[in-house]
């Protein structure tokens, strides 16, 4: 029974894996390390869930050999399932920032793309217009002399 009830957490295991690769492989790209953050901790608390669900296994044997009543082993469940349940839901809550913070544009309304090295225009490309004479970068308006 226990190994049926592994198989959603290993392939959770496998997402965290994949996502935390992909996200470093971004990472070196500029992308937010929020990602990696985030799959990273999926990758801790999934784990430790799946090594939590075989040491749980011998419940029955801790209340004969401990001497623990039902509501001491139950108090050790929820001791033990909160932080895992909060720290499994912390990740998939990165995740989703990550995802959100992610598909924000990288300009900023109002501010020209970069003109080009130097501060200069760039020059057109093929088949396009370049540049006009006495029009260059946009800065604050000036004005008339008086």
């Amino acid at each position: 029974m226990a190994s049926i009830e592994i198989i959603p957490r290993v392939l959770q295991l496998v997402v965290g894996v994949l996502g935390l690769i992909f996200s470093i492989r971004g990472r070196a790209r500029g992308v937010s390390g929020l990602m990696a953050g985030a799959f990273a901790v999926m990758l801790i608390t999934t784990t430790a869930s799946i090594v939590w669900q075989f040491v749980s296994l011998n419940a029955a044997s801790w209340s004969s050999s401990n001497h623990l009543d039902l509501d001491e082993i139950q108090l050790i469940f929820l001791a033990v399932g909160l932080p895992l349940d909060a720290a499994s839901v912390l990740s998939w809550l990165l995740v989703a920032i990550a995802v959100a913070k992610g598909g924000r544009p990288a300009r900023h309304p109002g501010f020209a793309p970069y003109p080009g090295p130097g501060g200069y225009p760039m020059a057109a490309q093929p088949g396009f217009v370049g540049p006009q004479p006495g029009y260059g970068q946009a800065g604050p308006p000036q004005q008339p002399p008086h």
